[in-house]
């Protein structure tokens, strides 16, 4: 087993230095600080920050989900059929408050939520180069396969009024004692285990600290039917007609193939026995 796929697999998050080309990390900013100018996000008063859905119809967007470095940085993890399934724009915007502790596995009652190796990961690329004062990532690691006292708090994480307090005394606001910061550089990716308790730092600086979150099933096809139904009924993806043919094959690769399976598991974001 590889050092980073070691890490994947006991810390639950590992980063793959310098994936992003120069010119592609410009596009990016440049896209990106479009999509969330025009995003009205103060009315929505969530902790998540300035979140918007990553759309194929911008090339920066579409050459990112399909960026051979990243597709080769899966490859060397051991997950040579990445699918993909959703992505997202998300700032922390200046002077933004913490974001809540939260984990994004929504599959808790599968036997899947038990296995060692992931079945749900997110790349993350940071436009800046991230500290604790702009609000970089934190972690707190073996918590993908490891329960935390966090655990017996974290509720319905992101589908709960968390999304909205202003209570920054709340368990899932504070520091823990098992927390990591990972401080990260612009066109770096980190790639991280979904079942993986994070959140990030507030932004105490004066300028907008952006993260491009993409999600990716390594290994859908090694899934139960169910769960593959299951992931199939949430695919957040933009419409596909208007992606030109060429684009079109760079994509296929990565896309869901059919599944006539009805049975659906429960979308449930809490861990619970499973998670010993």
């Amino acid at each position: 087993m590889n050092l980073k796929r070691n890490q994947l697999v006991t810390e639950g998050y590992c980063i793959f230095e310098n994936v992003l080309s120069a010119d592609l990390l410009h596009r990016l900013r440049a896209v990106s600080n479009k999509v969330l100018d025009e995003n009205d996000y103060a009315s929505k008063k969530s902790n998540q920050g300035n979140i918007v859905t990553m759309e194929f119809q911008y090339s920066a967007f579409l050459d990112l989900i399909t960026w051979p470095g990243a597709i080769d940085a899966l490859q060397q993890l051991g997950f040579a059929r990445p699918k993909y399934w959703t992505g997202f724009v998300i700032a922390k915007e200046p002077h933004e408050p913490p974001l809540y502790w939260h984990q994004d596995w929504v599959f808790w009652d599968e036997p899947e939520a038990a296995d060692p190796l992931p079945h749900q990961l997110f790349l993350m690329y940071y436009l800046t180069d991230t500290r604790v004062e702009n609000g970089c990532l934190r972690v707190i690691p073996r918590s993908h396969t490891q329960r935390f006292d966090l655990h017996d708090q974290l509720g319905t994480g992101h589908d709960s009024e968390i999304r909205a307090t202003t209570d920054y005394t709340h368990p899932l606001m504070s520091e823990h004692p098992d927390e990591v910061d990972v401080p990260i550089k612009a066109g770096d990716l980190l790639i991280g285990d979904a079942r993986i308790l994070h959140s990030a730092n507030r932004n105490q600086t004066d300028q907008r600290r952006t993260v491009l979150t993409l999600w990716y099933l390594p290994r859908l096809h090694e899934a139960s039917e169910r769960l593959q139904a299951g992931f199939r009924k949430n695919l957040f993806i933009s419409p596909l007609d208007k992606v030109s043919e060429d684009d079109l094959t760079r994509l296929q690769p990565l896309l869901f193939e059919d599944n006539d399976n009805e049975e659906q598991p429960a979308w449930n974001r809490v861990p619970g026995k499973i998670l010993k």
